[in-house]
């Protein structure tokens, strides 16, 4: 009997998320008519459809990483206080295939290269503090000004160029 209940179950999560993945596009072309089809518009308007939630306009997708950004801070969720460590100084270098981090803590300056995987909306870098392992950050706010990515349940929070410390040289 529970062998049943469980072969049940395990249909019925199956069967909804089939449901769930499903996608369908409503596309508007020039002249007005409306097509509804699985996969993306070729050209007009496009509209895709959640089979749970309705329809919602197709999102831009967001560009890659680039340039110079100085850490603020990080905040237990996205939109709360941002809690800064005056002690120390981080400027995060984005290019396409790297990543590159300058610390500043006091007297001592570093600086860690990272190969990174960028996709839009994310990116996956190698960090030798984990063994070489895997770390993956989610983009949750990009423009011009500002950056918030997220990582360890945490969200880090940046603007747009280096920060203002002082290069000390030995």
């Amino acid at each position: 009997m529970i062998t049943i209940i469980r072969c049940f179950c395990f249909l019925l999560v199956l069967g909804w998320a089939m449901q769930v993945h499903a996608s369908v596009f409503k596309c508007t072309a020039a002249d007005g008519s409306v097509v509804f089809q699985g996969s993306p518009c070729v050209s007009g308007d496009e509209a895709q459809i959640n089979m749970l939630f309705g329809e919602r306009e197709a999102q831009k997708p967001l560009a890659l990483l680039a340039g110079s950004w100085c850490e603020l801070g990080t905040s237990k969720v996205l939109d709360g206080t941002v809690y800064r460590d005056e002690t120390l100084s981080k400027t995060w270098v984005f290019a396409e295939n790297k990543m590159t981090q300058h610390i500043q803590q006091g007297q001592r300056h570093d600086t860690f290269n990272y190969n990174i995987r960028q996709q839009t909306g994310n990116f996956v870098i190698d960090h030798p503090a984990f063994g070489s392992g895997q770390v993956s950050w989610h983009v949750r706010r990009y423009t011009e000004q500002e950056l918030v990515i997220a990582a360890y349940g945490n969200f880090t929070h940046l603007t747009a160029g280096e920060c203002d410390v002082a290069m000390v040289r030995n």
